[in-house]
């Protein structure tokens, strides 16, 4: 008898905190992106921006990648800025802030220190268009895509934007 209510104290607690990590997670919703953008900027609107979410370093908390439109006043003859947020303390935190990116994001399957690496489409004043790697250093992505690393170009892994490109 003393096993059972051991075994049912148990499996109690156990579901009390699995119940507890599912409800400290970040709402990873464009309302929820909107309020969190605007601690930085209260400037921004919900038409500046488009956003996803994706599990950057597979811990099960969702984070979000934000990537600013010609609405916004981020965006540039070269692209726009990108804003990478990860789940940290029951929030999200940005851990990247990366200009000249193209309207062409994607998730790749290949990690970094444990982060899922971002691939871009970059264009360079003057050069032709290439695909490149944005990868995490160990506490952010680079500050912007022309500092990422060129790869060879590749069926993109998944899509994460795919916009008409800012001119």
């Amino acid at each position: 008898m003393k096993i059972s209510n051991i075994k049912i104290i148990t499996l109690t607690i156990l579901l009390m905190f699995i119940n507890g990590c599912s409800l400290a997670q970040p709402k990873v919703d464009q309302d929820s992106i909107l309020t969190t953008l605007q601690k930085y900027d209260p400037s921004l609107k919900r038409n500046h921006f488009i956003s996803t979410s994706v599990d950057l370093n597979d811990d099960k908390c969702m984070d979000s990648i934000v990537l600013m439109n010609k609405n916004s006043r981020y965006c540039g003859a070269r692209g726009c800025v990108m804003l990478v947020m990860v789940c940290q303390e029951n929030e999200l935190k940005p851990i990247g802030k990366i200009s000249y990116v193209s309207p062409i994001v994607s998730l790749s399957k290949q990690k970094t220190l444990g982060f899922k690496n971002i691939d871009v489409v970059v264009r360079p004043k003057g050069v032709a268009p290439y695909q490149a790697t944005l990868q995490y250093n160990g506490k952010a992505y680079p500050t912007s895509a022309l500092f990422a690393k060129p790869i060879d170009k590749r069926l993109l892994d998944r899509i994460l934007f795919k916009t008409k490109r800012v001119k």
